[in-house]
């Protein structure tokens, strides 16, 4: 439910490395919504990112996320100094084999979820990032014994924020917390019909702190940020200042000492 990552692309060309450490929590909630249930475990990922283009950049996440294949679409201009926007759908799952049963009956399990993201950043002049990362989450979760099988499909929202702190040129460090709530479901079994499921009390959450390695898009200060219409004003002025200014034209009398 986390991306640790910038709402900006890294611009055409680029690498980046994340290191995430951090911590996964769940909990119940019953009629009266006092916690019943709770727990965490601890979350750790490895990702790499490449960016393919200026708008687009592709991505690997292993670790606790399983394998996770991410993309990231830039919505808004290349390089603006104050916002981006970016959809950054990712999908991650693994296929687990249990073995045999008593019976002789191969048993395995599957994982799925698809997360789609839309990122949006708020820039600061010091080239560090505020980003919110509201989302739909689909997940898929069955399992195998011979030839029976059941699986459970469950439809999520939720949301992230994260800073993105500019330590350096070629580093970040993001510290990202995300929350996500099922809101609908499915349940089906080889012999029997899917059932829908709704009324879930309770939800997920976690933290990371990202530590991002490689330099991303330039920051843009100064001039790079003064609006096109301001700059070409002062060409204007300075051409016709230019134009005004003639050297008075020598005469037959002048005498240079």
């Amino acid at each position: 439910m986390s991306h640790v990552q910038t709402a900006d692309t890294l611009g055409a060309g680029r690498f980046q490395v994340g290191i995430e450490p951090g911590v996964l929590g769940a909990a119940v909630l019953s009629a009266k919504e006092d916690v019943s249930a709770a727990g965490y475990v601890p979350h750790f990922d490895v990702a790499l990112r490449y960016g393919v283009a200026e708008r687009v950049d592709l991505g690997v996440r292993l670790g606790s996320s399983l394998a996770e294949l991410q993309t990231k679409f830039l919505l808004t201009q290349p390089g603006d100094p104050a916002l981006a926007i970016s959809l950054a759908p990712s999908i991650s799952g693994a296929s687990f084999s249990s073995g045999t049963t008593v019976d002789g009956e191969k048993a395995s399990s599957s994982y799925l979820n698809v997360a789609v993201p839309l990122l949006v950043g708020f820039k600061t002049t010091g080239g560090s990032e505020l980003v919110l990362g509201p989302r739909a989450i689909w997940t898929r979760v069955s399992g195998d014994v011979g030839n029976d099988g059941a699986a459970v499909n469950l439809l999520s929202v939720g949301a992230s924020v994260g800073y993105a702190l500019r330590v350096t040129e070629g580093f970040r460090l993001m510290p990202e917390v995300g929350i996500s709530f099922p809101v609908v479901g499915e349940v089906n079994t080889t012999n029997t019909d899917s059932e829908a499921i709704a009324g879930f009390s309770g939800g997920f959450a976690q933290f990371k702190l990202g530590f991002l390695f490689g330099a991303g898009r330039p920051v843009r200060r100064g001039p790079d940020i003064i609006p096109t219409d301001y700059v070409e004003e002062t060409d204007r002025r300075q051409d016709r200042s230019d134009d005004s200014y003639r050297a008075p034209e020598r005469g037959d009398g002048d005498v240079d000492y």
